[in-house]
């Protein structure tokens, strides 16, 4: 007889152990599946929070626990920068506090079923839930474009697959890409003792000034301080979490597409600039081996073509909030998911067209807005959504 249980959490980073959190403070039932704070924890050594650290929580129903309070007490940065190995150390005290139950096995396939959904675990397990929210953040999102593709993993990868930048030292690399994991690359590569040019399509590479964590009294009023950055728009967004998912479908689309474009923040800046090149208005329009380097077709803003001949190319190219991509899911249920530009089109309660199957994170953004692509929504997600599930 098969396991049963009344919700399945799929992914234990920051959305997974937020919900279960406030499950297991609310008596629901559940299980969570998935190696705490994987991503985080294969961070390259080097890498920052791109987002402030009050904006960067665990989000458990207590006082007191929040990343700024952990940092202070480690005698760390409480602001910013902070480092990816730091929220790590975090993350894993407070899943071990309030989360103790996470099993650290994948789910490797869920499937519809009269009363629910069946799961298989990667131990083999197969298990009933009557709910399943999947809170995998960025996994499996990495968006490599077309014309790179055709290159093999050892002459291209993302950045979400790289963990330590020591294996491109005395290599030439070609990072692609506009936004802050491109631009950290190009200077990660430089401190392993490789050489990197990054390569931007549009017009500029855009680097945030670094806003004072004390400011003059009319400054905060202006510009009040949020957890997108400083900014009243910024503050709308805080305020009323859920604006942006009561706005007419098209929309909220157009806004959620156009808001934040890639940029990176003030601390990258003297890591790369006249000691990384950065050529702007190049577009990459072939890739092929040469040899055992990669070369590039590159299209400038004029239209000019020129050969590039490296040893390897990072793709920093962001990534596709496209439920399709989400292989443990069967066909069945992805043919019933309606989507909004591939994200899965979402109810106020994070529910999608497939009743009892929530998404949240990067998959939710698309209904819920900017504030829900960063850690700092799941504050909201998962407050709402365990009282949804009680």
């Amino acid at each position: 007889m098969k396991s049963r249980t009344d919700v399945a959490i799929v992914g234990a980073g920051p959305y997974g152990l937020s919900l279960a959190a406030h499950l297991r403070a609310r008596g629901v039932k559940y299980r969570i599946f998935g190696e705490p704070m994987r991503f985080w924890l294969n961070m390259p050594i080097g890498i920052n929070l791109k987002s402030l650290a009050f904006a960067t929580n665990i989000y458990v129903p207590k006082y007191g626990h929040s990343f700024p309070h952990w940092c202070r007490q480690h005698g760390l940065e409480d602001f910013e920068p902070c480092t990816m190995q730091s929220f790590s150390a975090y993350g894993l005290e407070m899943q071990k506090r309030f989360v103790p139950d996470v099993e650290e096995v994948l789910v490797t396939n869920v499937s519809l079923r009269p009363d629910g959904f069946e799961l298989a675990l990667s131990s083999g397990e197969h298990l009933h839930s009557r709910k399943v929210v999947v809170c995998t953040g960025l996994s499996g999102l990495a968006q490599i474009p077309d014309v790179l593709r055709e290159l093999q993993s050892d002459r291209m990868r993302h950045t979400f697959d790289i963990s330590d930048y020591s294996e491109f030292r005395n290599k030439t690399v070609a990072v692609i890409g506009a936004g802050s994991s491109a631009i950290e690359a190009g200077a990660l590569v430089q401190e392993a003792g490789g050489s990197s040019e990054v390569f931007v399509r549009g017009q500029e590479a855009i680097f945030h000034g670094r806003t004072p964590r004390e400011r003059p009294l009319w400054e905060r009023i202006k510009n009040p301080m949020t957890v997108l950055g400083a900014g009243r728009n910024s503050w709308i967004l805080q305020q009323l979490p859920l604006i942006v998912y009561r706005l007419p479908r098209e929309r909220r689309t157009r806004f959620v597409k156009r808001h934040f474009g890639p940029a990176s923040p003030w601390w990258i800046k003297d890591r790369v600039l006249g000691k990384v090149p950065i050529h702007v208005r190049h577009e990459v329009v072939e890739a092929g081996n040469a040899g055992q380097r990669v070369q590039l077709k590159l299209r400038d803003g004029e239209g000019s073509l020129r050969n590039v001949e490296v040893d390897f190319v990072i793709a920093g190219t962001g990534y596709d909030a496209n439920v399709t991509r989400l292989k443990f899911l069967t066909p069945e249920i992805l043919d019933r998911i309606d989507c909004i530009e591939g994200a899965p089109t979402l109810s106020a309660d994070f529910e999608s067209s497939v009743p009892g199957l929530h998404f949240t994170g990067p998959l939710s953004f698309m209904c819920f807005g900017p504030l829900f692509r960063f850690v700092t929504g799941a504050e909201v997600t998962s407050r709402r959504l365990a009282r949804h599930l009680s």
